[in-house]
């Protein structure tokens, strides 16, 4: 919010201080048209000068940014233009800034503040008729602006989306002009700091907020911990714990659509992109690959830093493992067996121990065994997993449909058990006691439903009322939105 008894000032009403950044100038413009013709003569005085070149490699001269243009002289172009847009955006959160005195300061570092995103092709407006194509992101989101503002809306005053195969309609421009920056990714605001850009204020307030000191961070996750300065970052957080989407291929579920694109990718794609030019070896990530190219190379890649300590290894993962086991002494047990209290100095001792000793099995779908930090410092199985309340429907459909009634779900369900602390939006926190957890299939102690304590004479359909009125009213607690 504001200080007290003042307006937050509008964009268009804000005095632009846009200084160029580009070698050793150091002019300033308080329009952007006149910055990006400014800046529009660097780019042709560079591409001048570097004719001769025998290669189309050009190099942007803008303070701290290191890019190389290699696709010619219309992709640098769209970079320095883009350093433009990225210039006024930092200009708005600077202002933003000074008018909230409570905020604190960014403290992730100005090493990255004039680092933009490669443009590799111009801007196109997809709205009906129209395909216009732009190389500077100020006149392309300004002209799909224009789109919005000169639509006519229908005899019930509803404006209909002209995107190409969006079908999303509004009652209000205001809210049609917020829907259009999901087809244009447009941002709205940066920060001075350290350059990232945001859609919105309060992602940009979110921004500074999460590096608050841990003193002032005074909400914390029941699930895993993380802490976090204000109860609406907290609430935002337990959402990634809850997943919305269930895997066509096997029965992982993931929060995010993003999430599960992975998962298909390492789980149940053969592709590998990433090839080695020294062998036949091939992996599915950059990282796997540069893992895997430190064993070609005939010296070793990394030595061992400490004096008098002449260790040398090819492994990024052996030089890791030096360190901890040689240098910082990690001898100390940090993963603890909840079932028989053995402990281990590492997960995969632990993850074994489980599956052999106890006959544990992963969850249906899951790759591996997850691990919860606990209050004394122990990392045990983690044994709680949160569906929203559609998918558990859909599960809870699909087992019914294979055979499985809800009695047959009901048989996994382990009595006399507390469940963990589940939610906590508040300082205090709310508690979930005496409930009881329904385990997958496996036994491998992953929960995916919420059960209410119930007496063994209840009816199958008053327990499955029960399942879906505390999922509900959990999702409801998360801030979710339940239909």
């Amino acid at each position: 919010m504001p200080p007290s008894g003042k307006r937050a000032p509008r964009r268009e009403e804000l005095l632009l201080e846009l200084a160029c950044e580009w070698g050793s100038c150091q002019e300033t413009f308080d329009r952007m048209q006149d910055f990006c013709q400014h800046v529009e003569k660097h780019y042709k005085a560079a591409v001048d000068s570097e004719a001769d070149l025998p290669d189309e490699e050009h190099n942007c001269l803008w303070r701290d940014c290191g890019f190389c243009s290699v696709e010619g002289d219309a992709e640098l172009l769209r970079h320095m233009f883009f350093h433009c847009y990225h210039t006024k955006l930092k200009q708005w959160g600077l202002a933003i800034l000074k008018g909230h005195s409570d905020m604190g300061d960014c403290s992730v570092g100005l090493h990255n503040r004039n680092i933009v995103p490669e443009v590799q092709e111009n801007f196109l407006c997809l709205w009906e008729h129209c395909e216009m194509s732009m190389d500077n992101p100020e006149w392309f989101y300004r002209h799909v602006e224009m789109h919005a503002h000169c639509l006519e809306a229908n005899e019930e005053n509803v404006l209909f989306c002209g995107w190409k195969d969006c079908e999303a309609s509004f009652k209000g421009r205001f809210k049609l002009r917020e829907h259009m920056r999901s087809h244009t990714q447009e941002k709205l605001v940066a920060c001075p700091t350290c350059g990232g850009m945001f859609a919105n204020n309060t992602k940009f307030f979110d921004h500074i907020r999460r590096q608050t000191s841990i003193e002032g961070q005074r909400f914390q996750c029941s699930h895993c911990s993380k802490r976090f300065a204000t109860e609406r970052l907290l609430r935002d957080h337990m959402r990634n714990h809850v997943n919305h989407y269930k895997c066509p291929l096997c029965d992982m579920t993931c929060p995010s659509p993003s999430s599960l694109r992975n998962h298909i990718k390492f789980r149940h794609s053969n592709e590998k992109p990433y090839s080695c030019d020294y062998c036949e070896y091939s992996c599915k990530n950059l990282i796997d690959l540069r893992k895997h190219l430190d064993t070609h190379s005939s010296e070793p890649a990394y030595r061992c830093d400490f004096t008098d300590c002449d260790y040398s290894t090819r492994s990024l993962y052996s030089i890791k493992n030096h360190y901890k086991r040689v240098h910082e002494g990690d001898y100390t047990p940090r993963y603890k067996c909840h079932v028989c209290e053995q402990c281990f100095t590492r997960g995969n001792n632990l993850t074994a121990h489980l599956r052999k000793k106890h006959q544990f099995k992963w969850p249906s779908g899951h790759p591996r065994f997850r691990y919860k930090e606990h209050e004394d410092g122990f990392m045990r199985l983690q044994l709680i997993r949160y569906e929203s309340v559609e998918l558990t429907e859909q599960l809870m459909r699909e087992r019914q449909g294979e055979g499985d009634s809800s009695e047959s779900i009901q048989q996994n369900v382990q009595s006399g058990e507390e469940l963990e602390e589940t939610i906590q939006n508040t300082e205090a926190g709310i508690r979930k006691e005496g409930a009881e957890v329904c385990r997958t299939q496996d036994n491998a102690e992953s929960v995916f439903l919420v059960l209410m304590a119930g007496t063994s004479s209840e009816t199958d359909s008053t327990r499955e009322g029960s399942v879906m009125h505390q999922l509900q009213d959990t999702a409801q607690q998360l801030g979710m939105e339940v239909v």
